[in-house]
C-alpha cells in the first residue's frame, strides 16, 4: 500500500494515518544533562566543570532532515568555577545560543557519589526573574 498525494487531497491507508497521529500524540519530554567535563582555566589555574542541559520532546517528528524521534525544545551551556560541590550564582555561567543568561539567585549542587546535579536557580529575563527551566535533579552523563 502507498500514499498518493494529488493536488486536491491526500489519500493514505487509515492505519498509516492513525499510526502517524498516535506517534506524535504520545510525545513526552526528556531533560538531559550531557557532555560533563572539567578543565583548568588559564591563566588563573581554577578548575571549571562544564556541561549542557537540554530538553527534548520524544515521539515521531518530521523535519527538514527527515524523520526523527526527538525534537529539541531548549538547551543551555553551563560552566561552574571552582572545586564545588556547591556552586553559588557568581560561580555559575549560563549561555544559550551564544547569549549570556544572568543568574539572579540559587545554586547548583553536584553529588559525585550519586553522579547527579541538582539545579535550583532563578534567572533574569529582562527585568523579570524566572525559575530556570533546567531546575531539578539530573543524572550526570560524562563526556567520553
Amino acid at each position: 500500500m502507498s500514499c498518493a498525494l494529488s493536488s486536491k487531497q491526500l489519500r493514505c491507508p487509515g492505519w498509516l494515518l492513525g499510526l502517524l497521529l498516535f506517534a506524535t500524540a504520545g510525545a513526552r519530554a526528556e531533560t538531559k544533562l550531557d557532555f560533563w567535563h572539567s578543565y583548568r582555566h588559564q591563566p588563573s589555574g581554577v578548575v571549571h566543570y562544564s556541561f549542557q542541559i537540554a530538553n527534548y520532546k520524544r515521539g515521531l517528528f518530521f523535519g527538514s532532515c527527515g524523520p526523527s524521534t526527538r525534537s529539541l525544545q531548549w538547551e543551555y551551556d553551563i560552566d561552574l568555577a571552582g572545586p564545588g560541590p556547591i556552586y553559588q550564582g557568581e560561580q555559575i555561567a549560563i549561555n544559550s545560543d551564544g547569549k549570556k543568561i544572568e543568574v539572579a539567585s540559587g545554586k547548583i549542587v553536584i553529588s559525585s557519589k550519586d553522579q547527579q546535579a541538582t539545579i535550583e536557580l532563578k534567572v533574569k529575563s529582562g527585568t523579570v526573574v524566572l525559575a530556570f527551566p533546567g531546575n531539578g535533579s539530573h543524572p550526570i552523563k560524562k563526556l567520553r
